[in-house]
């Protein structure tokens, strides 16, 4: 296997999540009800053979400041978004409430997950739960039977320095789509190229996980050919890139793109030359056909 594409960014593995939340609206009514949490794997694709994440357990963060909750698309959400921003993520080691929320453990399927078994929009229920307020936060637990698999070869991969086992999601109105009635949707890119590292033949995990939804970021698809190029798909501009390993078939999808212009590159392999297309225009809660893309030695 040749060397490992870097480039991926913005999507593909994501660790997809999909928080499904039964929220409150505002009312005379100060209690507040519960919320059903739903979470989902996804995958942002890198050129190794298998990526395999020990997850042990899921929590989020539920804002209880405010007795009444809004989502985006209320009309009169006077919430603030933001109060939290200084909420510092190491503060939450090892806790389980402070000024700015409380932590509840979700029902996981806790285990090994290879996460490049979800590419190009496949997605796998995660775990579920109920809390009791908006969610703000999510922090996953790893373990240490992280491991990679590269041109046939199992190798550990351990936290990398500096990096303990918790890592972090901040949420925000933007991150969640409405997917029904008190129905709500988040979802999570495991940008996997930036959170594996590789120094002089071992492999470290050093997580990097962003927040995005369907309603508020865009995505691109389309099929590149044949497949004996082998090819890898970069979507990119100044500020942020995808990027998606396609099927057999040639077919590929990136997810979590925010509105913009971006070229996308179409890197082959086998003696095939890389393709360059400008100007492809992404728009929130829109799919942006790619057309078909035939490579030549």
């Amino acid at each position: 296997m040749k060397n490992p594409f870097r480039y991926t960014s913005l999507l593909a593995l994501s660790l997809f999540i999909m928080l499904s939340l039964f929220s409150c609206k505002k009312s005379s009514d100060t209690s507040i009800p519960d919320e059903k949490v739903s979470i989902y794997l996804s995958d942002d694709p890198v050129m190794y053979s298998n990526v395999f994440v020990d997850i042990k357990y899921v929590e989020v963060k539920v804002q209880e400041r405010f007795k009444t909750v809004e989502h985006v698309g209320d009309k009169d959400d006077d919430d603030d978004d933001h109060f939290d921003d200084d909420d510092n993520d190491s503060d939450d080691d090892n806790k389980s409430i402070d000024n700015y929320g409380k932590w509840d453990t979700l029902a996981i399927r806790s285990g090994v997950y290879d996460i490049l078994k979800f590419r190009n929009g496949v997605d796998t229920l995660f775990g579920q739960g109920t809390v009791k307020g908006r969610v703000r936060k999510i922090r996953l637990t790893l373990g240490d039977r992280n491991s990679i698999v590269v041109s046939g070869t199992t190798y550990p991969l351990s936290l990398h320095s500096g990096i303990n086992k918790y890592v972090y999601v901040k949420i925000h109105n933007r991150h969640h789509d409405v997917l029904g009635l008190n129905h709500y949707g988040y979802w999570l890119d495991f940008n996997l190229t930036n959170s594996i590292v590789e120094q002089s033949g071992r492999y470290f995990l050093k997580p990097e996980i962003k927040p995005f939804s369907n309603n508020h970021f865009g995505k691109v698809s389309g099929k590149v050919m044949p497949g004996e190029a082998r090819a890898t798909v970069k979507i990119y501009n100044s500020l942020l890139s995808g990027a998606a390993i396609p099927e057999k078939s040639g077919e590929y999808k990136i997810r979590g793109l925010a509105e913009g212009t971006y070229k996308i590159t179409f890197k082959g392999s086998n003696g095939f030359m890389d393709t360059t297309i400008n100007d492809i225009k992404v728009f929130k809660n829109k799919e942006t056909k790619i057309p078909d893309i035939r490579l030549h030695r």
